[in-house]
C-alpha cells in the first residue's frame, strides 16, 4: 500500500507514511477482536456482528464500514461478508491464514517503541527478559509458528523463480525452521531428496515432525548449530553433494563475521554444478528492506539486512561469481547464485 515519496512532490505519500499506524491498528484490533470469525463464511448483519464481538452497535457498524474502506469487508444489502482478501490471510479456514504471524507482530510493538533510546545508545536495548526452559520452548514455537504461515506463502514464489531442470537431487536447507520451503519443494519435485538442518530444539519438535510426515520418507534430519566451530551432524554432509542449497531468512540474523561463515559453510556443501539460493530482504532493494534492516536493529543483538552487492561479494569469494537477483510478489528477495555461467540459463 505505501510507494516511496517522490523528491520533491507527493503530499498523498506523505500522509499515508505519517498516518500507517491507523492501518495496521485497525488490522490488528479487528482480527483480534474476532470480527473476521464472527463474518464467517455466511456473513453476518452489522447489529449481530457487533453484538458477537461486544461492540456497540452505532460505534460498532462505523468501524465496520471503515473496515469495508480498507478492502477487509463488503457491505452486501444489510449483510457483511468477508473480501476476497480477508478470506484468504484473516480467516482461520483458510490454507493461507496468517492470525499467528499477526499476533507475533503485534508483540513485536513494543521493540518499536524503543527506537530512539537504540540510536542513543548504539546497541540492543529492547530484550524480553530471562526465561524458563518451558518460556523459551513456547516462544520458539510460537516464532516457528508465525513464521510457517508467512513461509507457506514465499515458498511457491521462490521456487517458481529457480531456473531448475534437473528430476533428481538433494536440496539442503540451512535453518530451516518451520520446514515449509522443503515441504513444497519436495511436493513439486518428487525425485529430489531433502536435508532438513536447523538447531536440534527445533529438529526434534514433534508438531515439525507432523507437519513434514508428508514427505518424511525423503528427508534427512541434520542438528546442529551452523555458527559453531565444533563438530556435529552438519560434517556429516559430504562437500559439494548438495545440488541445490538454501538460505532463507538466515543472514539478517546475524553480523558480517557470521555471515561470511554461512556462506562458506553453505558453498562447501554446494555441488560444482549446484545452486545456492539466499532468500531474504536486503537494505538497498526498497523501503521494505530499509525498514527490516531497522527491525532486526532491534530485535537481535547484532542482526541487519545486508546491501544486495555486499552479499554478491561475498559469495564470489567463495567462488559464485553468476548469480540472478529476482524480487518476489510478496517483496523479499531470491538471490540465486551458481559457480558457472550456464547453471542459470
Amino acid at each position: 500500500m505505501l510507494t516511496s515519496p517522490p523528491e520533491e512532490e507527493g503530499f498523498l505519500a506523505f500522509s499515508d507514511l505519517l498516518t500507517g499506524y491507523r492501518l495496521s491498528s485497525a488490522l490488528l484490533m479487528a482480527h483480534g477482536a474476532g470480527v473476521f470469525e464472527a463474518v464467517g463464511r455466511e456473513g453476518c448483519e452489522g447489529a449481530v456482528l457487533c453484538g458477537r464481538v461486544g461492540w456497540e452497535p452505532v460505534y460498532g457498524e462505523r468501524f465496520l464500514r471503515c473496515l469495508c474502506s480498507l478492502g477487509l469487508l463488503r457491505l452486501e444489502g444489510s449483510r457483511y461478508v468477508l473480501s476476497g482478501f480477508a478470506g484468504r490471510y484473516l480467516f482461520s479456514a483458510s490454507e493461507h491464514y496468517q492470525g499467528r504471524t499477526l499476533v507475533f507482530e503485534q508483540q513485536l510493538h513494543q521493540s518499536w517503541q524503543q527506537l530512539s533510546t537504540t540510536l542513543e545508545a548504539g546497541q540492543r536495548v529492547f530484550a524480553t527478559g530471562d526465561k524458563s526452559p518451558e518460556e523459551l520452548q513456547q516462544a520458539l514455537g510460537t516464532y516457528l509458528a508465525a513464521m510457517d504461515e508467512t513461509a507457506r506463502i514465499r515458498a511457491g514464489e521462490i521456487w517458481d523463480a529457480l531456473p531448475l531442470t534437473a528430476a533428481t537431487g538433494t536440496l539442503l536447507d540451512m535453518g530451516a525452521g518451520s520446514g515449509a520451503f522443503l515441504a513444497e519443494f519436495l511436493g513439486r519435485y518428487p525425485g529430489w531428496q531433502g536435508i532438513f538442518c536447523d538447531l536440534p530444539e527445533v529438529v526434534t519438535s514433534p508438531p515439525l515432525h507432523q507437519r513434514l510426515a508428508g514427505v518424511a520418507t525423503r528427508l534427512n534430519w541434520c542438528a546442529c548449530n551452523l555458527l559453531a566451530e565444533d563438530a556435529s551432524d552438519f560434517d556429516a554432509i559430504d562437500d559439494r553433494s548438495c545440488d541445490l542449497v538454501l538460505l532463507s531468512n538466515v543472514i539478517h540474523c546475524q553480523g558480517a563475521v557470521e555471515t561470511t561463515m554461512l556462506l562458506r559453510r553453505a558453498a562447501a556443501k554446494t555441488a560444482e554444478q549446484g545452486m545456492l539460493v539466499i532468500h531474504d530482504f536486503f537494505s538497498d532493494t526498497d523501503w521494505r528492506g530499509a525498514l527490516y534492516d531497522i527491525h532486526m536493529m532491534l530485535n537481535t543483538y547484532n542482526g541487519r539486512t545486508c546491501p544486495q552487492g555486499e552479499i554478491i561479494g561475498m559469495a564470489a569469494s567463495c567462488g559464485f561469481n553468476q548469480y540472478l537477483s529476482q524480487q518476489l510478489p510478496s517483496g523479499s528477495t531470491a538471490l540465486i547464485l551458481a559457480r558457472h555461467p550456464k547453471i542459470l540459463h
